[in-house]
């Protein structure tokens, strides 16, 4: 609405009189009116069977005696598209339902039949074409934060009408993660799409080429950021190094995530600047190691144990964690033979303390590394052919988990051949893989139960996911953790907290300051008003106390919060 009032404002005096005001109101209005038949969806007869089905499912799981469920609902979710369906769905029980293709596919359909997205957008593109407006651009960011099922159904109920129908006349920016992103009824190959990713920015046949336009963009990031503030980087960086190495480092410990070199700083500011001392390369790399510890590991300890969410994505990143564990662990092996002598030969002759941080994989297995590469643990570097001809994918572990494990990061410059280096058959992590599917996943039957190896997922999937036994169910994978169920039995469901809570009480426990929730908000990635509204919940809970200083209201993690999450 802001916008329109901008663009009202630049229009002449002959269009204002020729009565393009009214068309702007007019825009507005039609606007408000969409906003409120979405607030207020009715769902009418015909559609009112799939939320029963929904909420039938759901009372059959929360039937059984498992460790599964969790203590939020979900009434607002379902029970905003008609009061007739008394549901008291769960969060997580929700989207394992929404997960079968069937269910999904009539619920999808459900909510596209109850807002008038055709006429609406028949209306707008009439409406643009009286104010000589080309078209409607409208931007979506952090698209990848949404849970799968919420991504499919934003994508087939708004993103993908406004996207097919509209002539051109509405055009979607969306920002997302590699690897994250849901397209439905979208077709990938008539859209356009920007990788954002340094490996897709600024990829080349060589690392070196490729690592210098990369350092390259980190030089006039953070010097364009201090000049906006009359300020330049010496200033603040030691002598002792060139300022170049400092833009290098900089790189591998952020790959130029813009928030990743941003808190990197932030620590190398309490850790340094604050009391008066210059940043040096030693301080980046513990900042690193100190991100990592503080904020990354957290991915898999307190949110797999507090975080209220359905059971499938907790044991999805139980699964991630065990993964790796097994990359680190062969990691760290390995390290240990190329320095005995054990693997490689003469190649690593000379190397008393081998870089271990790259490793290769097939390309096919890619999908199993998006949860670490979408939580930074993991990055992919390069693309190469290996010793045989084969393409292989090249990626690394995080500096500050490398620098968690004593592992040198990088590859030793100045040999005969630095491209070699990642090719060498001793990094080929495949096996390590493979053995993580076979020890945590496999096929089975959803009819007959029957189970298959998971090295036989393409042939299933080509069949549709069709069992060879019965010939009549489907199959689907499932995770063999055992012992995590047990694990997860005793967790106190009192305790859990939404994922944006967690991230509030770990800024507040890593501060360890009063924090006005601006503060809290710029580490976190979400709006100032989330924040207030979160520390208010977790105010009552005694988690975080609230106080008023100078008329501003700052907020400070509780000893309570403290022994109960962090320690």
């Amino acid at each position: 609405m802001q916008e329109i009032d901008v663009i009202f404002k630049k229009t002449s005096m002959i269009d204002r009189f020729l009565g393009k005001y009214k068309n702007h109101e007019e825009l507005k209005k039609e606007l408000g009116i969409l906003n409120e038949q979405v607030r207020n969806g009715i769902m009418n007869d015909e559609e009112i069977p799939i939320l029963q089905l929904i909420e039938t499912e759901a009372k059959h799981r929360s039937s059984k005696t498992t460790s599964e469920g969790g203590s939020l609902t979900a009434g607002a979710s379902v029970g905003m598209l008609d009061a007739k369906v008394n549901t008291e769905v769960k969060t997580e029980d929700l989207e394992e339902i929404l997960d079968d293709s069937d269910i999904y596919k009539k619920y999808s359909s459900a909510i596209l039949r109850t807002f008038p997205y055709q006429e609406f957008i028949k209306k707008l593109s009439i409406l643009l074409e009286e104010l000589s407006f080309e078209c409607l651009v409208i931007f979506f960011d952090d698209f990848s934060e949404l849970s799968w099922i919420d991504q499919r159904l934003f994508v087939d109920v708004v993103l993908a009408p406004l996207n097919n129908t509209s002539n051109e006349k509405i055009k979607l920016k969306v920002a997302a993660y590699p690897g994250r992103v849901y397209y439905g009824n979208i077709d990938p190959g008539k859209i356009d799409i920007l990788n954002l990713d340094f490996y897709h920015l600024y990829k080349s046949s060589d690392v070196q080429t490729m690592e210098s336009k990369a350092v390259n963009y980190t030089k006039r990031l953070i010097e364009n950021r201090f000049n906006a503030f009359g300020l330049h980087p010496s200033e603040f960086f030691s002598s002792s190094s060139n300022i170049l190495e400092y833009y290098e480092l900089l790189f591998q410990v952020s790959f130029n995530v813009p928030r990743l070199i941003g808190h990197i700083l932030h620590i190398c500011y309490l850790d340094q600047v604050s009391r008066g001392e210059q940043i040096t390369l030693q301080s980046i790399k513990l900042a690193s190691r100190k991100y990592y510890n503080n904020v990354l590991v957290t991915y898999f300890d307190r949110k797999n144990r507090f975080a209220k969410e359905p059971f499938s994505r907790k044991l999805d990143r139980h699964n991630q964690q065990i993964l790796l564990q097994s990359i680190t662990k062969e990691a760290k092996s390995l390290k240990t033979k190329i320095s005995t002598g054990d693997v490689g030969g003469a190649y690593f002759e000379g190397l008393s303390n081998p870089p271990v941080s790259h490793f290769t994989i097939d390309p096919t297995l890619e999908s199993m590394l998006a949860s670490l590469e979408l939580n930074f643990l993991l990055t992919k570097y390069h693309e190469m052919r290996d010793k045989s001809g084969k393409d292989v994918s090249i990626f690394c572990l995080n500096y500050g988990l490398c620098e968690e494990e004593r592992l040198t990061w990088g590859y030793p410059k100045g040999r005969r051949d630095d491209r070699s280096y990642f090719v060498q058959r001793c990094f080929s992590y495949n096996s390590v893989i493979h053995q993580f599917l076979a020890a945590t996943m496999t096929i089975k039957c959803d009819t007959c139960g029957a189970t298959y190896p998971i090295e036989e997922k393409e042939k299933i999937e080509y069949f549709d996911w069709l069992c060879k036994e019965c010939k009549q169910g489907r199959c689907k994978e499932i995770s063999l953790s055992s012992e995590y169920i047990n694990e997860l039995k005793a967790l106190n469901e009192d305790l859990k907290l939404e994922e944006v809570e967690i991230d509030i009480l770990e800024v507040l426990n890593t501060e360890d300051r009063e924090m006005r929730a601006g503060e809290v908000s710029a580490l976190i990635d979400k709006s100032h008003q989330l924040v207030g509204r979160r520390t208010a919940k977790l105010k009552e809970n005694d988690l975080v106390d609230k106080e008023s200083i100078n008329n501003v209201t700052v907020n400070k993690i509780t000893k309570r919060a403290k022994d109960i999450y962090f320690k």
